[in-house]
């Protein structure tokens, strides 16, 4: 609290002049004061919550994402050394197969141990500068180079020449060969080099020095030449061979892309009782598994709708509102997803698909629930729509052509499809067709006459009559919808930098406030200052009359 000098004097009038300048401040300074503080809180509290709206978007997409691929088919395994998931779900299929497996496929490794003696340091030269590195086949003391991969030359650099520096160049190389040493004893260190899966990936290797070979590292049965060879084979590259139905198979790999369409298959042998006996694979349609994946886009969406319920609630029976109450943007985005949840799915056959197909229904609250007698009924008649819900996907009507996607521009529908002689057209529903370009057992649409926009069609076949579709799925639709919003400079972004510009705006507005009011209160100060002077003149001009009178009555 100030002082009234004035009055501390007992000068002047009497008057509390601090309190009175205070008050006449205040009058003027209040009402201006509290429409700042009130608009500066509003706008924080907006920007705080579009924030929080950019968040739950984002954690939306995320989850949604997860969801991706989860068509209502279940894969299954009855053993543990063979394990299936699913890759590409447009090629997604059911079957159940018999499977099995005799041997992985294995990767060779060698050890190279310096005659048996092994190396005394890991960072002293141990003599050469270069080396090769060779895919291909033994046989016995026979060596096949495998067409598919050409010889890697590694070049150590002076004062890099160490077992250390071998091991890195190797892993660096980045040709699938890993390295590692290994300690064998004190001062007795081994390399260890291990080859990519399949017989065909074996190793040939040679070192050299000045570009004279010599046997540091060197693992060439099949040469005749003096310099022995210095490494051991502690395990031979073989491929995997296993029956599918009784049909023997072989793969180089244990990773396997081209045994069930949209289907990796991985061997292993996690259990060697189950090696050399008949196991069951299968793809199958599973209720649960669908119904599950359901309940969850259903959870999601409901999650999200009750946010910015709640966000853009309007105040009532007293109580404050949502911080993005009377928000245009929010409503829009709350009857998008709500459209967006009753709007027709298609692309994923002849017929549209619905959500409300699957017992998805709206309640009187705007949530959505799911009646289960209804979805069991669908689903057991069409499984194969339930990819409508969660899976974008582009397929064909015959199994000889598949179908992708260059963009995510296309216009999701049914196109008729004609080949003939080479050349693919196109029609859509309205009747309206275009070309193909064509390439090697390859046809793409890369313009917009019609909606199939970045379709790609790979197929050997010179003639074909069919449909394509082009599917884009409920998840999807919603998450291309958020993309936009969340993108940089987006309808979010848009509100935030407005918000922050109008904080901006108060910011200044409460300077120039400031600065008026402290030049009232001098001003107020000035005067009631002067005033006070003048009073205080006007009671010295008083008390020296008194005292004249006074002693002009005591003389007489």
């Amino acid at each position: 609290m100030s002082t009234d000098y004035l009055s501390a004097l007992n000068a002047g009038s009497g008057l509390n002049v601090t309190q009175i300048v205070d008050a006449l401040v205040d009058a003027e300074r209040v009402p201006k004061q509290k429409q700042i503080d009130e608009a500066k809180e509003t706008a924080t509290v907006k920007i705080s919550a579009l924030g929080s709206l950019k968040n739950e978007l984002s954690v939306f997409q995320t989850n949604a994402s997860t969801l991706d691929g989860q068509i209502g088919l279940a894969l299954s395994s009855s053993t543990s050394n063979v394990s299936l998931s699913r890759t590409d779900s447009s090629l997604a299929s059911e079957f159940s197969h018999t499977i099995n497996v005799a041997n992985i496929a294995k990767s060779q490794v060698l050890n190279f141990n310096n005659n048996g003696s092994g190396f005394a340091s890991t960072t002293a030269n141990i003599g050469i500068d270069q080396l090769t590195l060779e895919f291909g086949t033994w046989s016995g003391s026979s060596f096949s180079a495998n067409s598919d991969y050409s010889t890697t030359t590694l070049n150590l650099v002076a004062g890099a020449t160490s077992l250390t520096d071998v091991r890195d160049a190797i892993n660096n190389a980045a040709i699938g060969v890993t390295a590692s040493i290994i300690e064998v004893s004190d001062n007795n260190y081994s390399l260890m080099v291990k080859s990519v899966e399949g017989a065909s990936q074996s190793l040939r290797v040679r070192s050299y020095q000045s570009s004279s070979e010599n046997n540091v590292l060197k693992y060439n049965p099949g040469d005749v030449a003096s310099l022995a060879d210095t490494a051991t084979q502690v395990v031979a590259a073989t491929d995997a061979s296993f029956t599918v139905d009784g049909v023997s198979i072989t793969r180089g790999t244990n990773t396997i892309t081209d045994l069930f369409s949209g289907v990796t298959v991985e061997l292993s042998d996690v259990s060697s009782s189950d090696l050399n006996t008949n196991q069951t694979i299968s793809s199958q349609y599973s209720e649960a598994d669908a119904l599950t994946t359901l309940e969850t886009v259903v959870s999601e969406i409901n999650y999200l709708l009750s946010f910015l319920k709640e966000q853009s609630k309007p105040g009532s029976n007293g109580e404050d509102g949502g911080p993005l109450h009377n928000d245009h943007f929010i409503r829009f985005t709350e009857n998008k997803i709500k459209n967006l949840t009753s709007t027709a799915i298609v692309g994923y056959d002849d017929d549209s698909v619905y959500l409300s197909n699957f017992g998805v229904v709206t309640e009187l609250d705007g949530t959505l629930s799911i009646d289960q007698t209804r979805f069991k009924e669908y689903f057991a008649a069409n499984p194969q729509h339930f990819a409508a819900v969660t899976t974008s996907m582009i397929r064909t009507g015959d199994a000889g052509i598949t179908g992708s996607a260059s963009t995510d521009l296309y216009t999701p529908g049914v196109y008729g499809l004609v080949i003939s002689s080479g050349t693919a057209t196109l029609t859509d529903s309205n009747s309206t067709s275009a070309t193909m370009s064509s390439g090697t057992n390859r046809y793409g649409y890369a313009d917009s006459t019609i909606g199939a926009t970045g379709l790609i069609l790979d197929t050997s076949k010179t003639t074909a009559n069919t449909n394509v579709y082009m599917g884009r799925s409920l998840l999807q639709n919603l998450s291309k919808y958020i993309d936009d919003v969340l993108t940089l400079n987006g309808d979010i972004d848009e509100k935030i930098y407005n918000l922050e510009d109008d904080v901006d705006d108060l910011v200044e507005e409460q300077e120039a406030l400031d600065l008026q009011i402290a030049n009232q209160r001098a001003l107020y100060v000035e005067k009631f200052t002067a005033m006070e002077t003048a009073v205080s003149s006007f009671k010295k001009t008083g008390e020296f009359l008194d005292n004249l009178i006074k002693s002009w009555n005591s003389n007489n």
